[in-house]
C-alpha cells in the first residue's frame, strides 16, 4: 500500500526565487518528487490560473504571509508538513504562524514537519558585523557566531537575530528548522511574475540614473554570488534530502548558497561599460569614490534612507556553503559566468525592470 504524499507548501509563487523554483521543482517531480503534494501561494484569484498554466501537480492557494490566522488554517486543513517561505527574510511574524501551524499537524498526524525559512548574506556579512578576517561556513558554528555580536547598524540591527529567533521557535514547537541564505541572485527568473533579482538591478537603477556608479566602501569589498538556476537547485536538494530526515536542521541546519565571490568594483566598472555600449552612457571610465552627495543621490534613486545605500551595493561577506554540497548540491555558476554575462543581464533587466519604461535612451 502505498503511503500517504507529503504535503509541501511553497510561498512566493509570484515572486524571483518562489517563481522560479516552482518551475524547478515542476520540472523535477517525476523524477524525484513523485510522492509530494505540492501547494503553492498566491496572493491574488487572477494568478491562479498563470500557476495551472505551469502545468504539473501544483494546487494553488490564495492567501497573504501578513494574514496569520489564514496561513495556519491553510497549512493544518491541507495536511502541510513541510513549508518553504521564499517572501519575507525579515519579519518573525511572518514565519511564526507557519511554525504553529506545523505543530499542530505533528501532533495530529503524528508525522515530522519541516520549515524552509529564506535569509540572505547580509545577515552574516559585514553590515551586521560579522568577522571577515576569515571565511564562515555553514557547517561551522554559525548560530552561536550570529548569538554574540553586536549589531550597530540601527536597520540591520532589527533583523541579525532573526533565524537564531526562528531556530530556538521552531526546536520549541517540535518543528526541524532549516535557514537558507541567498547572496547575489543573478541570471532571469523562470516564473509567471517577477524575473529580476535586486541587487544588480539596483546597480542599474542607479548608473542609469545617475550616469555613473561609485565605489560606496573605502576600499574594494567582495560578496557572495549565485546564479537563480543554481539557487533553486539548492532549495530542491535540501528539501530532498528532507524527505529522506537526511538534511542537517537546527542550528546546524544553516545553508549558505554561494559559488565563489565578486568585487563590487569590479562588478560595478563592467556594468557601467555595459550601459556604454547599450545606451550610449556618458560615463569616465573609473569608478568614483562616493561622496556624501552622490550617497543622498544613490538613495533618491533606490527609495532609501542613506544610511541603507552601503547594504545594498556594497560591503564584505566571507560565507561558505558546506552543507548543500555534502547533501549532492554542484553549482554551475561561478564569478567568471557572471563576469561574462554582464551585457546579457543588463539588457535583460532594461527590459524586464519597469523603473525604465517611461525614460528615454540616452
Amino acid at each position: 500500500m502505498a503511503s500517504e504524499p507529503t504535503a509541501v507548501l511553497l510561498t512566493g509563487a509570484s515572486g524571483y526565487l518562489g517563481g522560479s523554483l516552482l518551475v524547478y521543482l515542476l520540472h523535477k517531480f517525476d523524477l524525484e518528487f513523485r510522492n509530494v503534494k505540492l501547494f503553492t501561494l498566491v496572493r491574488k484569484a487572477e494568478q491562479v490560473d498563470k500557476v495551472l498554466q505551469l502545468g504539473g501537480n501544483v494546487n494553488p492557494l490564495i492567501g497573504d504571509v501578513q494574514d496569520a490566522e489564514r496561513m495556519k488554517n491553510l497549512i493544518i486543513e491541507n495536511f502541510v508538513s513541510i513549508v518553504i517561505e521564499t517572501v519575507d527574510a525579515r519579519q518573525f511574524a511572518v514565519a511564526q504562524p507557519f511554525i504553529e501551524a506545523l505543530s499542530v499537524v505533528k501532533e495530529r498526524h503524528n508525522v515530522p514537519v519541516h520549515f524552509i525559512h529564506t535569509s540572505g548574506a547580509k545577515m552574516f556579512s559585514s553590515h551586521v558585523g560579522v568577522d571577515q578576517s576569515n571565511f564562515l561556513n555553514d557547517d561551522g558554528e554559525v548560530y552561536s557566531t550570529i548569538a554574540g555580536l553586536d549589531t550597530r547598524h540601527p536597520v540591520m540591527k532589527q533583523f541579525v537575530s532573526l533565524n537564531n529567533q526562528i531556530i530556538d521557535f521552531a526546536e520549541e514547537k517540535g518543528v526541524r528548522s532549516y535557514i537558507v541564505a541567498p547572496p547575489m541572485v543573478y541570471g532571469p527568473g523562470a516564473g509567471f511574475g517577477n524575473k529580476i533579482s535586486i541587487q544588480i538591478v539596483a546597480l542599474v537603477r542607479v548608473a542609469r540614473a545617475l550616469g555613473q556608479l561609485f565605489q560606496v566602501d573605502k576600499t574594494d569589498t567582495t560578496w557572495p554570488l549565485m546564479h537563480i538556476d543554481d539557487q533553486v537547485a539548492l532549495y530542491a536538494t535540501v528539501l530532498s534530502n528532507i524527505l529522506q530526515l537526511k538534511a542537517p536542521h537546527g542550528k546546524d541546519g544553516f545553508y549558505f548558497s554561494e559559488n565563489g565571490t565578486f568585487s563590487w568594483r569590479s562588478l560595478s566598472l563592467a556594468i557601467v561599460n555595459a550601459l556604454r555600449r547599450q545606451i550610449g552612457l556618458d560615463s569616465t571610465h573609473k569608478l568614483l569614490v562616493a561622496t556624501d552627495e552622490d550617497l543622498n543621490a544613490m538613495a533618491t534613486v533606490l527609495g532609501c534612507d542613506v544610511g541603507m545605500v552601503p547594504v545594498s551595493l556594497a560591503g564584505n561577506c566571507s560565507v561558505h556553503g558546506n552543507n548543500a554540497r555534502k547533501l549532492g548540491w554542484a553549482p554551475q555558476h561561478g564569478v567568471g559566468h557572471l563576469m561574462s554575462n554582464v551585457d546579457d543581464e543588463v539588457a535583460y533587466i532594461m527590459k524586464a525592470d519597469s523603473t525604465f519604461a517611461s525614460k528615454p535612451k540616452s
